[in-house]
């Protein structure tokens, strides 16, 4: 957990300092590196996420609705920058810091973290299900499917969210400690995680299967949005299906399909 927490904040700095360094080459690719990303999150979400939390309980489903109507409430607050979104009304110096967007990421990015530390990833880094399939959790029980897909999904936000707080004259120092706490993020979601699961109160057991369903809607929500979003013109054009099928390509690999 705690590497794993590491590694996600190290990716948050790298999206902020790529920013800096190459801002406008990156932006002018960001929308095949989001949509790399985007297609993984879909490969993973129906070929790993979805089966594993609903062998672990019932009415995930309705869970699953509900993480996909939050996502909508978040992206009322963040604008929808994690997937990619700058709107111009947010490119106007103002050097206010801008709450409602960057609290709604914060609660995303602890969100989606939760299910990375699960106590069915304690004892094995090797899982076998009732088919043979084998379900690789990695170092320290984290599951390295979503691992990955956190990363691709991480990086271009810290991209977005550093270039946003540069575009509206927040200074240097109040952005990096802004992305900062942002990269921690996903480490305080595995700690609530496990807080929640060892308190030992009658409801701690279905905790698994709602962070699991509230993820799913959550990237759900995220991916098509990336993928499938009005924003393109409705043009699928090549360089965005080759990176697509590059993304599907390399969730089928890293879920053992």
């Amino acid at each position: 957990m705690w590497l794993a927490g590491f590694i996600l904040l190290l990716i948050a700095l790298l999206g902020a300092g790529a920013y800096d360094r190459f801002g406008a080459l990156l932006q002018s690719h960001l929308s095949l590196i989001l949509g790399f990303g985007g297609a993984f999150l879909i490969g993973i979400i129906f070929n790993h996420l979805i089966p594993e939390t609903y062998a672990m309980g019932d009415h995930v489903g309705w869970i699953v609705v509900l993480g996909f109507l939050l996502q909508g409430v978040l992206e009322y607050g963040s604008q929808g920058i994690e997937h990619g979104h700058m709107h111009a009304s947010h490119t106007k110096a103002s050097a206010r810091m801008p709450w409602a967007m960057f609290l709604s990421l914060c609660l995303h990015a602890l969100i989606e973290s939760m299910p990375l530390h699960g106590d069915n990833h304690d004892h094995a880094h090797h899982d076998h299900d009732h088919h043979g399939h084998v379900h690789l959790h990695g170092i320290e029980g984290v599951d390295m499917a979503l691992m990955m897909g956190l990363i691709l999904h991480k990086l271009p936000v810290a991209l977005v969210l550093m270039g946003m707080l540069d575009a509206l004259g927040i200074k240097r120092s109040s952005r990096w400690l802004a992305m900062l706490v942002f990269g921690l993020m996903p480490l305080a979601g595995m700690l609530l995680y496990d807080v929640l699961v060892h308190l030992g109160a009658p409801w701690s057991e279905n905790v698994p299967v709602w962070s699991g369903g509230l993820i799913i809607g959550i990237l759900l929500h995220i991916s098509t949005t990336i993928l499938f979003e009005a924003s393109d013109g409705h043009h699928f054009n090549r360089n965005k299906l080759l990176v697509t099928i590059a993304g599907l390509v390399l969730a089928a690999l890293t879920t053992g399909i």
